[in-house]
């Protein structure tokens, strides 16, 4: 009888644990916003033109979500479903272009 009643109080002990972190797991997961996109073009030569244009490319797309959505939203990386697509030039002109879904935490 003594161990049905331990057992019980464990089991119970258990499920309070269980339900607290569903909670909080819930609470946790991400709130996304619509797609934006993030543009820039930058000039340098072998290959320091495309980074250039891709942080420019992060930070535009930084200051579009700001605008859009806020702050809580600008940060880049809780972004989800990034994709880049950056031309690169030699010595020209390299152009990079990134979308991604804002999101929150």
């Amino acid at each position: 009888m003594r161990t049905t009643v331990k057992f019980a109080g464990l089991l119970a002990a258990a499920a309070a644990i269980v339900s607290t972190f569903g909670v909080v797991e819930a609470n946790a997961l991400p709130r996304c916003r619509a797609p934006v996109e993030g543009v820039a073009t930058a000039t340098g030569i072998l290959g320091t033109g495309s980074e250039k244009a891709r942080i420019e490319a992060r930070e535009n797309w930084r200051r579009t979500v700001r605008s859009l959505y806020g702050p809580r939203y600008s940060d880049f990386w809780n972004a989800q479903g990034k994709q880049w697509d950056c031309k690169k030039g030699a010595i020209l002109l390299a152009k990079c272009v990134v979308v991604a879904k804002p999101c929150r935490y």
